[in-house]
């Protein structure tokens, strides 16, 4: 044989046999599934939680029923360990030091976010369930889902496990809605974008104020709840990411005029207008009290929703309840936030890290993960278990509506959630502030300036200029320049 054949047999043994070796190893991967060994001494687990109300009596729930069925097989106790708020929970993962590891005084598992998991990530703190879980369990997840808690450099692994997820819906008070409707003939469909929704709102405001002898008392339409979600999903709806993150690691804000012009006109001018309004903590409680009759916030929250309208002690009235998607930004742009904490599990003793992970293969099974998302309103994170068949057996069709249009959601439209990226936070909360504060605080001096005498509309133009945008956006981009560190 000659030595170029021979040369070239050689090479292509070598390549069959490095091909034969990544099968292998590509399979292992797969069926790296292993069995738990059942510890003679019990595994005491503590998982940090911020579920409050419904959400944290099903939690609780979830997990004795762990406890005493799988958890009992297995020698295994969850205790469920609830710090405050998620703001509360966060700054408690924060202060955690390598002290806190040496001497075993941090959860094994807790609640959080992607910004908080890159941060502990970061410190190497976090326990990379890729390594645990097989290829079949993984599919098993919805994919974006499973993909928000990926995690690392060139997102190396799965670092949050989704348990439990939410997205935007449109509440209405029906019943409000009915008379409106009868009255001046507008169609649910006109609040399918913004744009319909202003106009809606418009009518309903000039509706309103027909109704008295007295001009200019009409009421709000509609009162917007999370202004974070506000700009981000409203801009990437218009092809513009405010944040994200570049293959470095490099966080790139980008907030240009035209965009946050349209999400002022969106928002801001019809708040001093009076068409959209807000006085309480949250918009479930100004349609309490009558302020408004709609509202968006997320889908997780329909137990919220008022059964009735109280306007004094003794004047009240039962209502009903219609949901509907959020409306569109730009109309056919299906893009909708995807909402709720994940699970990730903390470094240390190995054997604690498999208890988690078996409390986790359990608390994400089919029949449990419908059971306990569903009965604390959120939606399952299994492919095989996002159905309205699904809803149908645990829930009874029309029980929870803010459910089943989170379903159509989330079928119809992509999904988008918000980047792991330095600063974040302190980004949420300038977006949630920003417009809001300018446009109650406007709103309070032309109603001053209205009671002294001047006319709404004349009130009302001295905001609405391009002057007072102008102010506000350059504003803004101060903000923004102060976080990019």
């Amino acid at each position: 044989m000659k030595r170029k054949d021979l040369q070239l047999l050689l090479f292509f043994f070598l390549c069959m046999m490095f091909l034969f070796s990544c099968k292998k190893k590509a399979n292992r991967q797969e069926d790296k599934a292993y069995t738990y060994k059942r510890s003679k001494e019990n595994i005491e687990l503590n998982i940090w939680s911020y579920y409050s109300a419904l959400q944290q009596e099903v939690f609780l729930k979830t997990v004795d029923e762990f406890n005493l069925t799988r958890g009992k097989d297995l020698n295994i106790t969850v205790h469920v360990m609830s710090p405050g708020s998620m703001n509360d929970l966060e700054a408690n993962l924060f202060a955690l030091t390598d002290k806190n590891f040496a001497q075993g005084t941090y959860p094994d598992m807790a609640f959080m976010y992607r910004d908080t998991g890159k941060v502990l990530d970061q410190k190497g703190y976090l326990v990379n369930l890729s390594n645990y879980l097989t290829k079949k369990e993984m599919d098993d997840f919805v994919p974006g889902f499973l993909e928000e808690g990926r995690l690392g450099n060139q997102r190396e692994g799965i670092k949050i496990l989704p348990v439990a997820k939410s997205t935007e819906v449109f509440y209405l008070n029906a019943t409000a809605w009915k008379s409106f409707s009868d009255a001046t003939g507008a169609i649910l469909s006109d609040l399918d974008t913004r744009e319909g929704l202003i106009e809606v709102a418009k009518k309903y405001y000039e509706y309103t104020d027909a109704l008295t002898p007295e001009e200019g008392d009409g009421k709000a339409f509609f009162g917007q709840e999370d202004f974070a979600t506000y700009f981000l999903v409203g801009a990437k709806q218009m092809g513009v990411d405010l944040v994200s993150v570049d293959a470095s690691g490099k966080v790139i804000y980008n907030f240009p005029e035209d965009v946050l012009h349209k999400l002022w006109d969106y928002f801001y001018v019809p708040y001093i207008k009076g068409y959209f309004g807000s006085s309480g903590r949250y918009r479930s409680d100004d349609l309490r009290t009558g302020e408004i009759i709609s509202y968006v916030s997320t889908s997780a929250s329909y137990s919220y929703f008022p059964e009735a309208v109280i306007l004094s002690d003794q004047e009240y009235f039962p209502i009903e309840s219609t949901v509907l998607p959020a409306p569109d930004f730009v109309k056919g742009q299906k893009i909708a936030i995807q909402q709720g904490a994940g699970i990730g599990v903390l470094k240390g003793d190995e054997q604690k890290i498999k208890a988690s992970i078996e409390f986790l293969r359990w608390l994400t099974s089919e029949s449990v993960n419908s059971n306990f998302a569903l009965s604390a309103d959120y939606l399952p994170v299994r492919s095989d278990s996002l159905t309205v068949q699904t809803v149908d057996v645990i829930k009874g069709r029309g029980t929870n509506p803010a459910i089943e249009e989170a379903l159509k959601t989330v079928s119809s439209h992509t999904m988008y959630y918000i980047p792991a990226a330095d600063n974040i936070s302190t980004l949420r909360e300038i977006l949630e502030n920003t417009l809001k504060d300018k446009a109650i605080e406007d709103k309070k001096a032309i109603e001053t300036a209205v009671a002294s005498g001047l006319s709404k509309e004349d009130a009302v133009g001295e905001y609405d200029t391009e002057e007072n945008f102008t102010l506000w956006y350059e504003s803004l981009l101060s903000e923004i320049e102060g976080i990019k560190g």
